[in-house]
């Protein structure tokens, strides 16, 4: 065997360390970050990981983790303070009419409620949020942001193809929660629906169209798809997916939500390692929230004749997105692991204390909002 011969078969690709020909190579981070011996020669991948490796899996997961309970923490603490400085100026007014009964406080939080203050200042706080957790988690973790928007191969086909698929989905999964739910119900347990309609004032129609359909996308596939799932498909993308998606389910805290985010998560999460991009994916997202939000419209302001006309619609995009999907089916394959990303995957997950204690606070998040419909 002659020098040649024996570099060609030592080295290692350090986007590719584990020679998965089911991933896309352009979308991983260097391995080298996590083996910095990994270009030289002889080394070799081994089954399981060394304690030195495993550490260095989980550091980016743990930073995943402290940056998402970041997230929710400091999403709460500035809507509740925000929330009552809002209340606290209405009462400053109110108190200059007269004296405030003792309930004043409740009383002006459901107010503030139906009001297009709540809804503005929860995007405000979420959308803040989200951009803030991806831009600093990314420069811990070293991914430049606009590597998140190197898109590859992406038409105009296949956005419409992919918008159709998130509506088959959108579909789908509804069936599937309501089912969930009536089979709660048939045991006595009250699921928790929350309350998405707001007032139907047309400051506050606007805004939760903004932000529903424009800036929730754009946020939550930045921070998610982008932060999230990149750093923890630094092993596996299979594993970044499914986790992020899984994240991404319990943030909604909701079973319904849960149902259709876990499932939407995992195709948002394909489409962005297929082209190297969140673009696929937030314009699938904005999709599946215009026609939940015109939905919604149509049903709040009674426009039954627009409704249908919608409705028509959009069954033949639900379709199409049958076919559109099974044609996918056939032809490309979900990532998967080898043996050597297994043993590097939900096995040091679960001995990530931060990334566990997010994903345990949105859980126990939604069991409390499930306890409180049924006291």
């Amino acid at each position: 065997m002659n020098e040649q011969e024996h570099t060609e078969i030592s080295e290692i690709d350090p986007k590719n360390p584990f020679q998965n020909q089911t991933e896309f190579t352009d979308y991983n981070s260097d391995y080298g970050e996590i083996v910095p011996q990994i270009r030289m020669e002889g080394c070799k991948i081994p089954l399981f990981p060394n304690l030195r490796e495993r550490n260095r899996i989980r550091r980016y997961e743990n930073i995943v983790g402290g940056f998402l309970l970041g997230h929710f923490a400091l999403m709460n603490i500035l809507f509740l303070i925000l929330g009552e400085a809002f209340i606290f100026f209405v009462s400053m007014a109110d108190s200059a009419a007269g004296q405030l009964p003792e309930n004043y406080h409740s009383l002006a939080w459901e107010y503030f409620q139906d009001t297009a203050s709540y809804t503005a200042i929860m995007m405000l706080c979420i959308a803040g949020c989200s951009i803030a957790v991806t831009w600093i988690g990314c420069m811990a973790t070293k991914i430049p942001v606009s590597n998140l928007f190197q898109t590859k191969d992406f038409t105009v086909w296949q956005a419409f193809s992919y918008i159709a698929i998130a509506l088959l989905i959108q579909t789908v999964t509804g069936w599937l929660a309501l089912g969930i739910e009536t089979l709660m119900e048939g045991v006595g347990i009250a699921s928790y629906q929350p309350d998405l309609s707001g007032s139907a004032d047309i400051k506050n129609v606007m805004i939760d169209f903004i932000y529903g359909v424009i800036v929730a996308p754009i946020t939550e596939e930045l921070m998610v798809r982008g932060f999230v799932m990149k750093n923890l498909s630094r092993v596996s993308q299979r594993f970044g997916i499914i986790m992020s998606a899984f994240y991404f389910g319990v943030w909604h805290e909701n079973i319904a939500q849960f149902v259709l985010a876990f499932a939407a998560g995992c195709f948002f999460g394909y489409i962005t390692v297929k082209h190297n991009s969140l673009i696929p994916s937030i314009i699938a997202h904005m999709a599946v929230n215009l026609c939940a939000t015109v939905f919604d419209l149509c049903d709040t302001y009674r426009w039954d004749m627009a409704g249908d006309i919608f409705n028509i619609f959009y069954t033949l995009l639900v379709i199409a997105g049958a076919v559109l999907l099974l044609k996918l089916l056939i032809t490309e394959r979900f990532p998967r692991s080898t043996p050597e990303q297994a043993e590097r995957g939900v096995r040091i997950a679960l001995t990530s204390p931060l990334l566990m204690g997010v994903l345990l606070c949105h859980i126990g998040a939604a069991v409390f909002m499930i306890v409180q419909e049924n006291v």
